[in-house]
């Protein structure tokens, strides 16, 4: 290589390195002013969060910024109108009152109304003659009938027998009890009838002639023998007895009202049915209350009397 030639080649060769690096690092600050205004243009449209800020949930908080808070409260609203309907919702405290007294009533209506009731087919309110002719088809014998007055006509009957001249314990109970039979005023009060082969005894206990003499309380006895021993075999053969007791309660009456009492009934003065093994008790508190009023009643009317004419 010549002397000329290579004094041009080192020439070309510094223009080169002096004008390309020049070139590229205009190239590099152009790119650089482009991305730093692409940079402003993003932030003004949206501000950036840090990665400190998007740990803590920031951005969860201005979400729900933008929530309803009253939201829950009218979805939960809105499912228990779906749910109850409108006047479940908005019913008033006479409303809540009044269903509160339907239900008392369908409950009391739900109860067992113990004047249907028998024992052996002797029922409330019958006859003595009724209760005869029923229990004497069954086997059962009467063994004994109370025959009663009431002592305020008893006491007058003996006065008025004793100012027509009778005198003497025996006459004087005699002439009353005439008076009082003649007026209607003597009634079967109790009788009590047995059927000896199983053992089983009816008592029957009556109002007075002020309510027509009818029946306010039964009660069923069983005699049946429960034996003492301690024995495996007794002990056996006394809970057959007691279930097959039970058993028959359950078949007849159904479920009590009362399962602690073990009693039918509707409440306060109604009739009810009251069970313990091997008794049975069918009571009418209403006629036995009924019939004590009527001879309250009859002796006011009675104290108007007048003894003296002056």
């Amino acid at each position: 290589m010549s002397k000329n030639n290579y004094l041009t080649f080192a020439y070309f060769l510094s223009f080169s390195l002096i004008c390309f690096p020049m070139a590229g690092y205009s190239q590099s600050e152009m790119d650089l002013l482009l991305f730093e205004k692409k940079n402003e243009a993003v932030s003004e449209e949206k501000p950036s969060t840090s990665l400190f800020s998007s740990l803590k949930g920031e951005k969860k908080e201005e979400k729900k910024e933008n929530i309803d808070p009253n939201a829950n409260a009218n979805e939960s609203w809105l499912k228990s109108l779906f749910k109850y309907g409108k006047k479940e919702i908005l019913k008033t405290d006479e409303d809540a009152k009044a269903e509160e007294k339907i239900k008392e009533t369908i409950i009391e209506k739900q109860k067992s109304n113990a004047a249907y009731f028998d024992i052996s087919n002797v029922r409330l309110r019958m006859t003595p003659k009724e209760v005869e002719d029923v229990l004497i088809k069954q086997g059962y014998r009467k063994i004994s009938e109370n025959l009663e007055i009431p002592n305020f006509i008893e006491w007058r009957s003996e006065e008025l027998c004793r100012i027509n001249g009778i005198v003497g314990f025996e006459r004087l109970n005699a002439c009353a009890t005439k008076i009082a039979k003649e007026n209607g005023h003597q009634f079967v009060e109790k009788q009590i009838y047995s059927r000896y082969t199983t053992r089983e005894t009816i008592e029957v206990n009556y109002s007075s002639s002020f309510t027509d003499n009818l029946s306010y309380r039964v009660f069923y006895k069983s005699t049946l023998p429960m034996s003492k021993s301690k024995a495996s075999k007794n002990i056996y053969i006394n809970n057959i007895k007691i279930f097959d007791f039970w058993r028959r309660i359950d078949l007849k009456y159904g479920k009590p009202d009362n399962a602690s009492e073990i009693k039918w009934g509707m409440g306060g003065k109604k009739p009810y049915l009251q069970a313990k093994t091997g008794q049975l008790e069918l009571f009418d508190p209403l006629l036995l209350s009924l019939d004590s009023t009527r001879m309250f009643n009859e002796d006011s009317r009675l104290s108007n009397t007048q003894y003296y004419t002056f």
